[in-house]
């Protein structure tokens, strides 16, 4: 399986990436418990699970980034009440 082009998620928001995510997260849900009694299905969520891994390694860069934001937007309140 060709690794994922992590380029797609570097302009997104991460409401946007976290409703891909979610979506993975549920094809390999699906398809995991499908692969209970066909064969096929056991085969796609392996190869969803190969996905999820990288695109988690994405969610990892995405989180810290997310968190600084938060950690600005703090700061600058807690700033802002200070100076008035």
């Amino acid at each position: 399986m060709a690794e994922i082009d992590k380029s797609r998620f570097e302009d997104m928001t991460y409401d946007e990436f976290m409703e891909i995510l979610k979506i993975e997260i549920g094809d390999f849900i699906r398809h995991a418990e499908s692969g209970k009694m066909v064969r096929y299905q056991g085969l796609r969520a392996r190869k969803k699970s190969m996905r999820l891994r990288e695109i988690l390694k994405v969610f990892r860069v995405k989180s810290i980034q997310q968190e600084r934001k938060i950690t600005n937007i703090y700061k600058s309140a807690k700033d802002e009440v200070r100076n008035t």
